[in-house]
């Protein structure tokens, strides 16, 4: 018997878990060989799109649709800006994270992304106190996989 206002539907939890671990899996791929397979991505793009159904359990699904295409559009303009004026970002680290604001919506994927970037950060740090030169290519999706956990921590935990 559960008393009070349960803050988490265990649905929610479970997908939110399982979203975490493939990212995992992209994290582990991307640290090894500083790619992210298109393949990959596409299995990747039904497991996002469920999240729109699990969405509408709480909130109308017209507002599920909406904040879940603002989440991908918002994602990817971003990454793909940043990529045109630098040149520093790969395309598999920007449809990543166009898929990401799929579940995540535009909102949250912009505390995705501000911890990614301070996992990148500190990542660099540690490299440069151990001695290290700073890396050419940086796999980002480590980064996304930390940022992603450590807000889906955040979020859930309500600190």
């Amino acid at each position: 018997m559960m008393t009070g206002t349960p803050s988490v539907n265990d649905l929610s939890a479970a997908y939110r878990i399982l979203t975490l671990l493939f990212l995992l899996l992209f994290a582990l791929y991307d640290y090894r060989h500083h790619k992210i397979r298109n393949t990959a991505l596409l299995i990747f793009l039904p497991w996002c799109l469920l999240s729109v159904p699990l969405a509408a359990f709480h909130i109308p699904l017209f507002q599920a649709l909406l904040a879940s295409f603002l989440g991908f559009i918002s994602g990817f303009l971003l990454l793909f800006a940043i990529a045109m004026a630098t040149g520093g970002i790969g395309g598999g680290d920007i449809k990543l994270v166009a898929l990401l604001g799929i579940p995540f919506g535009a909102s949250s994927l912009m505390g995705v992304l501000t911890l990614s970037c301070m996992a990148a950060l500190l990542y660099c740090g540690c490299l440069k106190l151990c001695g290290k030169n700073r890396p050419d290519h940086l796999p980002f999706a480590p980064c996304l996989f930390a940022g992603s956990m450590l807000f889906t921590i955040l979020t859930f935990c309500r600190f």
